[in-house]
C-alpha cells in the first residue's frame, strides 16, 4: 500500500470512531436525561400522594368526600405531570435524534 492510502485509511477510520463516539455519547446524554425525568416524576408523584394521604379528615363521611375530590385533583395534576414529563421526554428525543 501506498503511503497515501494508509494515511486516507488511517483518516477515515478515526473519523468512524469519532462518530461512533460520538454517536454513544448523545445516546448516553439521553438516558440519563430520561432517567432524571422519570425518577422526577416518580418523586412528584410519591410526594403528592403522602401529601393528599396526609390531609385526610378524621370524619368518615368527611373523609370519603375528600378522598374523592382528592383523587379527582391527584388525576388532574397527574395529567399535568405526565404531560409535562412526556413533553420532556420528546424534546430529549428531538434534540438527539438530530
Amino acid at each position: 500500500m501506498a503511503s497515501d492510502e494508509v494515511e486516507q485509511l488511517q483518516k477515515r477510520l478515526r473519523q468512524q470512531s469519532s462518530d461512533t463516539t460520538d454517536m454513544m455519547l448523545r445516546s448516553m446524554r439521553a438516558w440519563n436525561e430520561l432517567l432524571a425525568a422519570s425518577t422526577d416524576m416518580a418523586f412528584d408523584a410519591v410526594l403528592k400522594n403522602w401529601d393528599y394521604s396526609r390531609s385526610m379528615r378524621g370524619s368518615a363521611e368527611q373523609a370519603i368526600a375528600d378522598a374523592i375530590s382528592l383523587q379527582k385533583r391527584m388525576n388532574r395534576e397527574m395529567l399535568q405531570a405526565w404531560e409535562g414529563y412526556s413533553g420532556e421526554v420528546k424534546e430529549i428525543i428531538e434534540r438527539n435524534t438530530k
